[in-house]
């Protein structure tokens, strides 16, 4: 269902998206909210809800039974807000549409990743897992860390990236993504996966006024569908991806095996 044209006639009413930063969890959390909201008005879009961070800027209130998003202002305590804020969830009406989206890189969540999966699994979440190049994801990220933007606007800058830096990146990031890659698929015995380059042409079949919808927030793709097209030492860049990062992956591979 997920490989149609929106919007999405989706079978169930609550759904997880997982990946990792910079990986399309926002554009996909939009799409399925937009495709949820064709059968249900009462349809949330929740967000990171297990990072502390996003507590400080959103949280989560219950009004007659329903869920609701509200700005987050004033908070002094980011683990209470955070756990106060799933309190909310699981009292929520269990009928009600809900999205949210769940790093697999969880060094800024309040719980660890195994309990927020089992937390998704007793609230009746079906799970959706987003794969993107790795090289695109880390040059994605490393875009937004220098630049400080990470959605609603395009990003117009061009970067030189430092290789030292690039190659610290990569290995703190591939090794906990392949971590609880391999712990998500012993957690979860089904779940569907979409591919990051063909989500992006996903709208463009809507008209001007449903595509806006089916954005939500985040207006548009930040960075060229190929990123390198913004990194001024591209070449240096590419070499990295094609003999550091393939070593790097047989490491792993004798890690976790």
């Amino acid at each position: 269902m997920f490989n149609n044209n929106l919007p999405w006639n989706l079978e169930h009413h609550r759904y997880a998206v997982l990946g990792v930063p910079r990986s399309g969890t926002q554009l996909l959390e939009s799409f399925i909210k937009y495709s949820l909201s064709k059968k249900d008005s009462n349809v949330v879009a929740m967000q990171e809800i297990f990072s502390m961070n996003e507590a400080l800027r959103s949280t989560i209130l219950l009004e007659d039974g329903l869920l609701r998003m509200a700005n987050q202002s004033g908070v002094t305590n980011m683990m209470i807000a955070a756990t106060d804020k799933l309190e909310t969830i699981k009292n929520g009406d269990p009928n009600q549409a809900l999205v949210c989206r769940a790093f697999l890189d969880t060094g800024l969540n309040s719980i660890g990743f195994s309990e927020s999966i089992n937390f998704l699994q007793t609230l009746n979440f079906r799970f959706v897992y987003i794969n993107r190049r790795f090289d695109h994801k880390i040059l994605s990220g490393m875009f937004a860390m220098k630049s400080f933007i990470f959605n609603e606007i395009k990003n117009p800058m061009s970067l030189t990236i430092d290789i030292d830096d690039l190659k610290t990146f990569i290995m703190y990031r591939y090794l906990i993504e392949q971590h609880h890659l391999k712990l998500m698929k012993l957690l979860i015995p089904e779940f569907h996966v979409v591919e990051y380059d063909s989500l992006v042409e996903k709208a463009n079949n809507l008209s001007p006024i449903e595509r806006e919808k089916a954005f939500g927030i985040y207006k548009e793709k930040q960075l060229p569908l190929d990123p390198y097209e913004q990194v001024e030492n591209s070449e240096e860049v590419k070499k990295v991806f094609d003999e550091f990062y393939p070593r790097l992956q047989s490491l792993t591979d004798m890690l976790l095996t």
